[in-house]
């Protein structure tokens, strides 16, 4: 009965948590295996007996009700500012306060163990997923690069691209190896929580994990890099055969961290324990997170439609050319239909993109690094210096490619509590800050892409097109 109060109180305060993960395709893409790893280390470990009571006179016990504490008020700030993130936090904070609580077979240690491995399964949040990828990238792409550094190889490195008399072959985010990264880790967490492992062996696991995980990606690219040098395309262009040439080389070092668990393994002990006596039941370490639920939930209002919405489908002197086919999507993601995502142009042939949001989402802050999205194969991007046309400010960034006249650039420009700001962390801390204290909500984010490379001034016509809009979009207040 204990039980199945504590956990209908934990769905019932994280639903929607665990909603926004089931509906987030990106952490069911890259992150959602690893859930085999929890279920699997859970049948090998988690064996009774259990407590079903405990005193705040144990040391052990402080420590699993403050990770308790420590999630409400992870959960307090996750409801006050909207972030899904925060909340996912807060689950796996209490539920590792739970386990210290509850499992005494596992030492304070495992119980933490398992709640990092809990968390990865939940995903790294997007501000840091992105630049640890981007970090990843830019390492490859270096080790590949060092023997065209040399003169020792027949193909030249432009950036992340791969350049060969007869093939171009980018080193895109796929080949970053925070896939291997994440497996090798999840494999590293299986072998020692599954074992009785010393600290000595927990930390050499996790390193050789690391170190295999890294050293398996850069043989993968290495090996493509040499397959397209003798001429077989087929290699990359093959998806099927990419898939199956890129495992035969993951698979020896996979190999190599499974032996060397299996040789280093230790059967979990299976001594007889005695729970200790406890004076308070468990389901009262989550009253602080039922009365954080019950008292703390902030009515937002539904966002009406902003005044100045329906003018950003008609530009003057422009025609709407189409709408981008991710924008129902788009509206989805912000949860919001004030989201335009569509093409003008004018009579000249001159044209801009435009991507315009405003939200009120209690998903996530909507604030991230515009250039994520706007990646794609073949160009290298760059931040430039802030420019201010008519009073308003707008931030650049320039989507080169080999080509300039397949190049990009991007004005953008976010608005929190009234005020115009970058992607950068510091706005994202702008957001929290503004909707836990001055309750605003509302955040707006206006894009607008134009062809060709970033200049160090702008024409008459992109300078017209961002005075348009800077004049048109109201801050939200």
């Amino acid at each position: 009965m204990m039980a199945a109060l504590v956990a209908a109180a934990v769905l019932w305060a994280y639903w929607p948590a665990i909603t926004s993960y089931l509906g987030d395709q990106h952490y069911q893409e890259h992150f959602a295996y690893l859930w085999c790893f929890v279920a699997l280390t859970l049948w090998h470990s988690l064996k009774g007996p259990y407590r079903s009571k405990f005193d705040l006179g144990k040391k052990r016990d402080l420590i699993g009700f403050g990770l308790v504490a420590l999630s409400s008020l992870m959960l307090l700030l996750a409801v006050v500012v909207g972030s899904s993130t925060a909340m996912r936090f807060s689950l796996v904070a209490l539920l590792t306060g739970l386990s210290v609580l509850v499992v005494i077979r596992w030492s304070v240690m495992r119980c933490l163990m398992h709640g990092a491995l809990l968390q990865l399964c939940f995903g790294i949040p997007y501000s840091f997923y992105f630049p640890l990828t981007n970090k990843l990238r830019w390492g490859v792409s270096s080790v590949v690069g060092l023997p065209a550094k040399l003169g020792l190889v027949g193909y030249q490195m432009d950036g992340t691209i791969v350049r060969f008399p007869h093939y171009e072959l980018e080193i895109t985010s796929d080949c970053s190896g925070i896939g291997q990264l994440l497996t090798f880790g999840g494999i590293a967490a299986l072998g020692v929580l599954s074992s009785t492992s010393s600290t000595t062996r927990t930390i050499c696991v996790l390193v050789l994990a690391v170190a295999l995980a890294w050293a398996s990606n850069v043989a993968r690219v290495a090996m493509f890099v040499m397959l397209v040098g003798l001429g077989w395309t087929e290699s990359i262009d093959n998806e099927t055969l990419h898939s199956g040439i890129g495992f035969a080389v993951f698979l020896p070092f996979v190999v190599t961290l499974v032996a060397v668990l299996i040789k280093t393994h230790r059967p979990l002990e299976e001594k007889e324990i005695t729970p200790s006596a406890g004076r308070w039941g468990v389901a009262w370490a989550l009253v602080p997170t039922i009365l954080v639920k019950l008292a703390i939930s902030p009515d937002v209002p539904p966002l009406r439609e902003p005044s100045y919405f329906n003018a950003l489908s008609a530009p003057p002197d422009h025609r709407l050319v189409m709408y981008a086919q991710t924008q129902d999507n788009d509206k989805q993601t912000y949860e919001t239909p004030w989201l335009i995502s569509a093409r003008f142009a004018r009579a000249d042939q001159q044209f801009f993109d435009l991507f315009h949001y405003q939200t009120r989402s209690r998903g996530h802050l909507c604030v991230h690094q515009v250039a994520n999205c706007l990646k794609q194969p073949g160009q290298s991007i760059t931040y430039g210096e802030p420019v201010t046309v008519a009073g308003k400010e707008w931030w650049p960034i320039a989507l080169d490619r080999s080509d300039p006249a397949q190049s990009w650039h991007v004005y953008y420009a976010f608005v929190i509590d009234g005020e115009r700001r970058d992607d950068s962390m510091s706005s994202q801390f702008a957001a929290l800050i503004a909707r836990a204290f001055r309750d605003s909500w509302d955040i707006q984010l206006t894009r607008v892409m134009f062809p060709g490379p970033l200049q160090t001034t702008l024409t008459n016509y992109e300078e017209g097109v961002l005075t348009w809009l800077g004049d048109t979009v109201v801050a939200p207040r």
